[in-house]
């Protein structure tokens, strides 16, 4: 089998189609269509069910596009091993906005140091956003909370982040909380919000609001004013002055919380790699675990 083949037969299941992906490959569909005649033809079984112009990967063309993505995710690591080549060129980067504020600004200072032929473009969102970027290609390596369990997926486990929720001081003297809550949180997506749910849900507390505000910054300050609560991690904290607010630990399942480094498989570069190594260099770092 010819490398360049499998490429051909993984953009046309990718893209649903010979026509697409002869666009995105700039080939003649013809062309595309001979290069699945051939594989096929080497291989001896049918690819894909041809029925009223339409294409549908068969079981087979499912067993060999696992392989694919193995071959060509080898392919690009012993090209970057073999040419030894120093990280160039644009990495975009996407974080969650308190891993930006909390973690990131060493991590950065330091790849620049080492690596300052590479360009940096940073993205800042909630987890799940990001990630779905990572998938569409449209972001190299992103820091990210509770990623999916995608085989497409890589992550490496970067910080273990404690979430603790924070409270307007004036709270501080009340057995229990508000009967009329309001949530100071992240937007959708977020999986740092989808675990202040979590822990609301399981305590019997209701939020009859929730306030969206993608910035810990102003989410502190609101909770200091008395909208409502929120929850942190503790490495945030430590950028804020804290007074006027107070702390309340919560369920370890709930509080711990690693932020992984994730990337495609099938996109693996020096620039990725030589980030990793920096993120897992910091002082805080997690060093073992996936």
């Amino acid at each position: 089998m010819d490398i360049s083949d499998l490429l051909v037969f993984k953009t046309v299941v990718e893209q649903n189609g010979v026509s697409r992906a002869a666009e995105v490959l700039h080939r003649v569909p013809s062309n595309v269509t001979a290069r699945l005649k051939k594989l096929e033809a080497e291989l001896n079984t049918d690819l894909f069910l041809r029925e009223s112009n339409r294409l549908t990967v068969t079981s087979a063309g499912l067993r060999l596009l696992e392989y694919t993505d193995k071959i060509l995710n080898l392919q690009k690591q012993a090209i970057a091993e073999l040419t030894d080549a120093e990280p160039a060129g644009l990495l975009r980067l996407g974080s969650m906005e308190s891993s930006a504020a909390a973690r990131l600004p060493g991590i950065l200072a330091r790849f620049h140091q080492h690596y300052a032929a590479v360009q940096l473009e940073l993205t800042a969102n909630a987890s799940m956003p990001l990630i779905e970027r990572v998938l569409a290609g449209e972001l190299d390596l992103v820091m990210a909370s509770d990623p999916p369990d995608d085989r497409r997926l890589e992550r490496v486990k970067c910080f273990e982040e404690e979430l603790v929720l924070i409270l307007p001081r004036e709270w501080e003297s009340n057995s229990a909380l508000p009967e009329t809550l309001t949530m100071v949180g992240y937007s959708r997506g977020c999986s740092y919000r989808h675990r202040l749910e979590k822990w609301l849900a399981r305590h019997n507390h209701v939020c009859e609001r929730v306030t969206e505000i993608p910035s810990h910054f102003t989410m502190i300050g609101c909770v200091i004013a008395g909208m409502g609560l929120a929850m942190v991690p503790r490495s945030v904290l430590a950028l804020h002055q804290t007074e006027g607010l107070t702390l309340k630990t919560v369920d370890e399942d709930i509080a711990f919380a690693p932020t992984y480094l994730v990337y495609r498989k099938d996109n693996p570069s020096s620039a990725i790699s030589a980030f990793i190594d920096c993120a897992l260099a910091a002082p805080d770092a997690v060093t073992t675990g996936a």
